[in-house]
């Protein structure tokens, strides 16, 4: 039997992609999702899925690429521009190059500290816009102990389990970066997942469903074919376009949450027997 965590990324970004995901998730399939605590919906937004959706899971969306920092601004200098904003992911190879250990633990530590404080609760698990925080090794050492100290699950790293694999994502995410240059952060990050202890995450990453491919075409597809073996994450960032500002992710969000909603999708998981899970019972 396949086994499914549907995980909408994003939560907190804007109220329309707060909206979004409720929605996925009352008349859908997404299990869980992932919160920009940074952003100033978040807390309107937690407030309505803890009330309204009790049966989401909550977990946290690091993030070092969007918005402003939890900290003040002044108490993390190498993970901000002069504004105070993070650097967008467009200059991602470039920013990291000057993060700093102590200025991540602290910003990392921060937001899940806002979380705890809004939800009453910690995070039911870690992933990372932009997957920050797996393309460094300094932020993966603090992700993954953040993880071992609060025994979250975190999303799968993927190719972080082997260095080439890693490399490759490495080109793609950061922009400039030579081939020599991504295989030695590729085996920097794998040295880093290998000294984590205990850490758990699902078994598979399905990431087919975004950007072009963000259709219920494709969506069926990946149902119909998923692992039996073990646990599938299956990320998605399902919302509405309105009051989106700053992103380059817009018009797909609705068109993510047509397809997670449809008709077809229930029917599919019904006649594969799909059994949709989440985050928390991976530490059960």
């Amino acid at each position: 039997m396949p086994a499914l965590i549907v995980n909408a990324d994003d939560f907190g970004r804007s109220a329309g992609i707060n909206r979004g995901i409720l929605e996925a998730h009352a008349r859908g399939i997404v299990t869980s999702t992932t919160v920009m605590i940074n952003y100033e919906d978040a807390p309107a937004g937690l407030e309505q899925a803890l009330e309204e959706a009790p049966d989401l899971r909550l977990g946290l969306h690091l993030t070092l690429t969007s918005g402003r920092p939890v900290s003040p601004p002044e108490t993390v200098p190498s993970l901000v521009d002069a504004d105070g904003h993070f650097f967008p992911v467009e200059k991602l190879s470039e920013a990291a190059s000057c993060w700093t250990a102590d200025d991540l633990r602290r910003e990392l530590q921060a937001q899940v500290d806002r979380f705890v404080a809004l939800v009453g609760r910690p995070p039911t698990h870690l992933d990372s816009h932009h997957h920050a925080t797996y393309l460094h090794p300094e932020a993966l050492r603090v992700m993954l102990a953040l993880a071992a100290a609060y025994e979250f699950p975190i999303r799968n790293p993927g190719a972080a389990l082997e260095p080439v694999g890693t490399a490759d994502r490495v080109k793609q995410m950061l922009v400039g970066v030579s081939d020599e240059q991504a295989y030695h952060l590729a085996e920097s990050l794998h040295h880093v997942l290998g000294e984590s202890q205990g850490v758990r995450w699902p078994d598979h990453l399905e990431t087919r469903f975004f950007g072009p491919r963000a259709i219920l075409g494709e969506l069926l597809v990946i149902l119909t074919t998923l692992p039996t073996d073990g646990v599938t994450e299956l990320m998605c960032h399902p919302g509405y376009a309105a009051g989106l500002v700053g992103s380059s992710y817009v018009a797909e969000r609705e068109r993510e949450l047509h397809a997670l909603t449809h008709a077809s999708t229930h029917e599919v998981i019904s006649a594969e027997n799909i059994r949709l899970m989440t985050f928390a019972e991976l530490t059960d």
